[in-house]
Formats: C-alpha cells, sequence, structure tokens
C-alpha cells in the first residue's frame, strides 16, 4: 500500500503487518503533508491533547491544536513527511511510534513567536526540516486520543539513509 499522498512517503513503513495503523498514519500524515487541518482534526477524538516539545507545547486541547494546525498551513508550503519506521499497534488503548522527517518552505516570514523554533536567520522561501518521533493513541473508536512529538531542526550534511531499519 503506497501512500495517495504525494507528500507523505510510507516506502519504509508500507510492509507493516497492521493495516488498519498504516492506513490511519497514511491519512492522517498525508493530511498532514497537504495542510489539511480539517481532516487531521476529524481523526482526533473530543477529549484529543497534544503535546509537541520543539513547539514547547503541552497537552493542548483539540481545539487549539486545530487553531494551531490551520496557522502552520498559512506559514509553510511544499510539506513533505518521509516516514523511516513504524511500531506500534491500532488496538485501542495502544499507541503507535512513527521516526519520520517533516521538510518544508517558508511561505512567509515567520512570525516572531516562531522563530525560536526554526534556524537563525530563516526567511520566507527559505526550506528546513526536523527530524521526528511521533507518538499516537488510539481510543475505542479508531481516533487518536492523544499525540507526542519529539523532534529536532536537520542538521547540515543530515542524511536519512542513516536511519535505516535494523
Amino acid at each position: 500500500m503506497t501512500s495517495t499522498h504525494y507528500a507523505f512517503n510510507n516506502d519504509r513503513i508500507r510492509d507493516n503487518e497492521d493495516k488498519v495503523l498504516l492506513e490511519r498514519i497514511n491519512e492522517y500524515f498525508g493530511a498532514f503533508s497537504v495542510a489539511d487541518a480539517d481532516k487531521m482534526n476529524s481523526m482526533v477524538a473530543d477529549d484529543y491533547h497534544m503535546t509537541d516539545i520543539p513547539l514547547a507545547i503541552v497537552r493542548a486541547p483539540k481545539e487549539a491544536w486545530y487553531g494551531a494546525n490551520k496557522g502552520f498551513g498559512g506559514l509553510m508550503t511544499n510539506i513533505s513527511v518521509e516516514a523511516i519506521s513504524l511500531h506500534g499497534s491500532s488496538e485501542p488503548g495502544s499507541f503507535a511510534v512513527m521516526e519520520n522527517v517533516v521538510r518544508f518552505t517558508l511561505a512567509v516570514d515567520p512570525p516572531e513567536g516562531a522563530k525560536p523554533n526554526l534556524p537563525p536567520g530563516i526567511k520566507k522561501g527559505d526550506s528546513t526540516g526536523m527530524i521526528m518521533l511521533s507518538t499516537i493513541w488510539w481510543n475505542s473508536e479508531g481516533k487518536i486520543s492523544r499525540e507526542l512529538e519529539y523532534g529536532k531542526l536537520l542538521w547540515e550534511g543530515f542524511d536519512t539513509n542513516e536511519f535505516n531499519v535494523w
């Protein structure tokens, strides 16, 4: 199953045995890669909360995260997500962890509040990215109940091949 979203590359995880998990991950990160905050919002539970360590966001409720996601859509263009590995389960109450690389180009000059989370001096038209660990918990309805993101800005010479699965 190859991702139908051109900006979400699932080549390394497409053989995951949990096909429900793979379908959900494809849908969610595919929506992120095309800045579809509405689609992402439809996939999260009413009691959802997000912790995004790179953005210093802790336990943001669904409404707050939806607003942030909508804002990201105006800041970034050429968004891509490359999955490196996927582990876990789609079973209710369980979680999955995906190593991934998010790359993007700034569509506008970054607002002051975003600058601490970006490379120094980055401006409209510049590209950057992050190596991420995305952890997602599932509820009994198959919706995302909790999400946790850890990440680090990419460094000079960064190569996803260094992260080949064991």
